[in-house]
């Protein structure tokens, strides 16, 4: 698993391919028309799809995601007239335009599409501790929002590239861009592992990436011949950044691996249940028993956890203040963590050995029923969609992201993909327009190349 260091420039232009031409034209243009310019870079980051290892990435372990096709487009040029930074959108009745001074950033409470675009360009320029000139972008995305195939890590990452360009600092690889824009992206709140940011920057056409982290490290994985992976929306959105829950999971996570920590009787100090796996050298089935065995099934309150874990008001509070729960569901989710990084290592080995592709399929379906049942981030609509997609034939379906809405995938053979797709529409959609709902709810999708830089 434990492979070398990412360390491919991602800073030397790159044609525009084919099949995107006409967007950036578009884009381009569209640009020209806003500012009376034309830009000076165009730069791209996808959106993703984890096949497997979901909820597991800001626990230390590894994930097995795809990098997909739609993305978010930057195009830009310096305005060295100003010392603004002007952020606009082409769907400029939906996302407002933002002008601020560009060497005087600061993040507010309130979380807006713009803030992840300042999340990226703050990643950037803090690291350079410049004074800047001005800056005028236009933003294109064409990852469906807050529907789990990270839009939000993408616009953060195509803004970080496209302040490096803009800023010329072009030393950092991609693993390092992808770590970075991870931390960045903590600005508007998200405490997020780094899976989103390490796909949309080493993604690869045709392949899966099996991602490794501290630091960030990757294997290309060939998928299984004579399948597909199809994407549909519940139609339920959840914005991550918006919501109190995933940084509860997060929250509960961290906890697990300091109550575990103390039972065991580690003396080395761990932050996260893959380090405490590592220390006590376990391997993810034996972390799952270490969990049933030390941790009760029961919510930990409070003050149970202070006493335990014997620490300061100061201290409770850096570890649980992003959080808004007083009960904690240690057993569930540290259950979850282990058993899902179970499933990435046998998910990994049937790929390389090209076992029968029902048995990817099984460990996704068991993915879906620990994310619903111990890491509760499913809902009544995901679950129905689940029940249409394997009632249509799906060989495996489970939801992505970080639940609570947004979309599931489900593997499926190829020869069968535009039978499957018809049923989930009858059956999930048939209240809405057809045109409407394929290519924007429903679609087959295929691994992609990571963000680039185009060549104008």
């Amino acid at each position: 698993w434990y492979q070398r260091r990412v360390r491919v420039s991602i800073f030397e232009p790159s044609p525009v391919p084919p099949n995107s031409k006409d967007k950036i034209s578009k884009v381009i243009n569209l640009f020209k028309k806003r500012f009376g310019e034309s830009p000076e870079f165009v730069v791209r980051a996808p959106g993703r799809i984890n096949l497997i290892g979901e909820h597991v990435d800001y626990c230390g372990f590894p994930v097995l995601p795809i990098a997909i096709e739609q993305d978010v487009v930057i195009v830009g040029r310096r305005d060295s007239e100003s010392r603004m930074l002007t952020v606009t959108n082409t769907d400029a009745a939906s996302f407002p335009d933002l002008s601020c001074d560009i060497n005087k950033i600061e993040f507010t409470e309130t979380v807006q599409w713009h803030s992840y675009v300042l999340a990226g360009f703050v990643g950037v320029s803090r690291r350079l501790n410049s004074y800047n000139p001005g800056l005028q972008l236009l933003v294109h995305g064409e990852v469906p929002m807050s529907a789990g195939l990270s839009s939000s890590s993408a616009l953060v990452c195509a803004a970080a590239l496209a302040a490096a360009v803009f800023l010329k600092d072009t030393t950092l690889d991609r693993g390092a861009m992808a770590e970075l824009c991870a931390k960045s992206e903590r600005f508007v709140g998200t405490q997020g592992g780094g899976m989103d940011q390490a796909i949309s920057f080493l993604g690869v056409e045709g392949k899966a990436q099996l991602i490794n982290f501290s630091p960030v490290r990757c294997t290309p994985v060939t998928l299984p011949q004579g399948v597909v992976f199809v994407v549909a929306n519940c139609m339920v959105n959840k914005w991550k950044a918006g919501s109190k829950d995933f940084n509860n999971r997060v929250t509960e996570c961290r906890l697990a691996t300091k109550v575990l920590s103390v039972l065991s009787g580690l003396a080395t100090e761990v932050s996260t249940l893959y380090q405490l796996m590592t220390s006590l050298n376990l391997d993810p089935a034996q972390l799952e028993s270490l969990v049933q065995e030390k941790i009760h099934q029961e919510p930990y309150t409070t003050m149970e956890l202070k006493e335990m874990l014997a620490c300061s008001e100061e201290e409770w509070e850096l570890w649980t203040g992003q959080c808004d729960i007083s009960e904690f569901r240690l057993w569930d989710r540290a259950s979850h963590v282990a058993s899902e990084a179970a499933r990435v290592s046998r998910f990994y080995d049937i790929c390389t050995t090209g076992q029968n592709v029902q048995a990817l399929g099984d460990l996704i379906n068991s993915s879906h029923g620990s994310l619903r049942d111990n890491y509760n981030v499913s809902i009544e609509e995901l679950e129905r969609l689940v029940e249409v997609c394997t009632g249509a034939g799906a060989l495996g379906c489970r939801l992505v992201g970080a639940g609570f809405g947004g979309c599931t995938i489900s593997m499926v053979r190829s020869d069968e993909v535009d039978g499957f797709i018809e049923r989930v529409y009858t059956g999930f959609y048939n209240h809405l327009d057809k045109k409407e709902v394929l290519g924007r709810y429903l679609f087959a999708t295929k691994p992609s190349a990571g963000a680039a830089v185009y060549a104008l």
